[in-house]
């Protein structure tokens, strides 16, 4: 099929609208970006609203300025500068971000493009810059790379992708390690940990937790090139991309090496002085014990006074286990000596209650039961006056006043020649 060609009332439409085209797009930008023309020897022509905000002017304070208005005098005068008005004068585009002076005086930093526009010969006639306010993000950027920076100098750090193959490592962290960085890229992080636990389960969910975007804190033991034991105080971090998944794993660490040894050997030397404490302890228990066994023994010393005869003086405050005591050892003691007369003297006994009493009765019993005769002695007025308030039977035991009456009375006994004796029973 053969094509009509245009003509001229076609063309002319055409043009008209590549033309409407043109300036929709022209106006846009206008409206978004800052725009600004200049002459070819840097001579200000225009400057649209959102330039004049940006740098702080209104346009009859730009017209007809220098370009190096904007920009600190230093550079101005430098041959970085020139050469950069010779780049736009030979027809080649500027685009990068760039640092520039508002009229305040504050810096301000533009993402800009620099264009020439060109007549119909290819000739620069002016040049057309336009520009985005990116002062906040360069500002946030370089306070974020001054604490990268402020890490790296004073932490270890060391990068791995998510499966644990080392990336990178800095100064510190190599130093720690004794490994140069070429020794450890490309590596995984097992290379640092013993074996058993490289092997592990726990250390395979160590990783697979980085990998899902999990923090971790802690301290951590790990291998020197020299097969020396490091200890770490270190947090891994997982880092997202822009879609919000974890892409690599950043470890920051201190050395903690020789806090972690001087804490051990604090522990080993409070377990020595505690084991040292226990067996103090032991010692002394060891001791009370026989101290115990002394006490008791001179609490109840039965004393043989000749062939046949025995006495257990008590002194104090009598109670029920002093009592056994007494009992066993009197009994023990009888039938070993076999005893014919047993003095239980109670004088130094300041008073007794039911219980003991009670007790005072049943020793001078078994004794009696043991094949000895029994005597009390030293039943004072007190103890006597207790002892029928309490309503404590005594039935057939003989009792003294005094010592010295038991004695006396007794030996007349032991010779055959009996003599009577105060006694309450029968």
């Amino acid at each position: 099929m053969t094509q009509r060609p245009e003509t001229p009332k076609v063309k002319t439409s055409m043009l008209e609208a590549s033309q409407r085209t043109a300036a929709a797009l022209i106006e846009s930008i206008r409206r978004s970006s800052g725009v600004i023309e200049f002459a070819m020897d840097g001579t200000i022509l225009d400057a649209n609203p959102v330039f004049l905000d940006t740098m702080g002017y209104r346009l009859e304070e730009v017209v007809g300025q220098h370009h190096r208005i904007f920009v600190d005098a230093q550079l101005a005068l430098s041959e970085d500068y020139r050469a950069f008005w010779s780049v736009l004068n030979a027809g080649h585009f500027h685009s990068a971000e760039y640092k520039r002076i508002a009229r305040s005086g504050a810096e301000v930093w533009l993402q800009a493009t620099y264009n020439p526009v060109l007549d119909e010969a290819g000739r620069p006639q002016r040049v057309v810059k336009v520009a985005h306010d990116v002062t906040p993000a360069k500002l946030s950027h370089a306070l974020a790379s001054g604490k990268i920076d402020a890490i790296e100098k004073s932490m270890a750090v060391i990068e791995f992708s998510t499966t644990g193959t080392i990336i990178r490592a800095n100064e510190l962290f190599l130093q720690m390690t004794g490994y140069t960085e070429a020794e450890v890229v490309g590596r995984h992080h097992s290379m640092f940990v013993e074996p058993a636990e490289a092997a592990s389960e726990a250390y395979q969910t160590f990783w697979r937790e980085l990998a899902a975007g999990k923090f971790r804190r802690g301290q951590f033991r790990r291998r020197t090139k020299s097969g020396g034991q490091l200890w770490l105080e270190a947090t891994y971090n997982a880092i997202l991309d822009l879609n919000g998944t974890p892409s690599r794993v950043v470890k920051f660490a201190y050395d903690v090496t020789d806090q972690y040894r001087k804490a051990t050997l604090a522990v080993g030397e409070k377990a020595a002085a505690l084991a040292q404490a226990l067996e103090e302890a032991r010692r002394a228990e060891r001791a009370r014990r026989e101290l115990d066994r002394t006490v008791q023994a001179l609490s109840t010393p039965i004393t043989p006074l000749w062939d046949g005869v025995l006495m257990l003086p008590l002194v104090g405050i009598v109670d029920l286990e002093r009592l056994s005591q007494a009992l066993t050892k009197t009994l023990n003691k009888i039938a070993e000596t076999r005893c014919r007369l047993f003095i239980l003297d109670i004088s130094g006994v300041p008073t007794v209650d039911h219980s003991v009493a009670q007790g005072l009765v049943s020793l001078s019993k078994a004794a009696r039961l043991m094949g000895a005769e029994t005597v009390i002695s030293g039943v004072s007025p007190t103890v006597a006056a207790s002892m029928v308030d309490l309503g404590i039977e005594v039935g057939k035991l003989r009792t003294t006043a005094t010592l010295r009456d038991a004695l006396e009375t007794n030996l007349s006994f032991l010779v055959g020649k009996p003599r009577p004796t105060s006694s309450t029973g029968p």
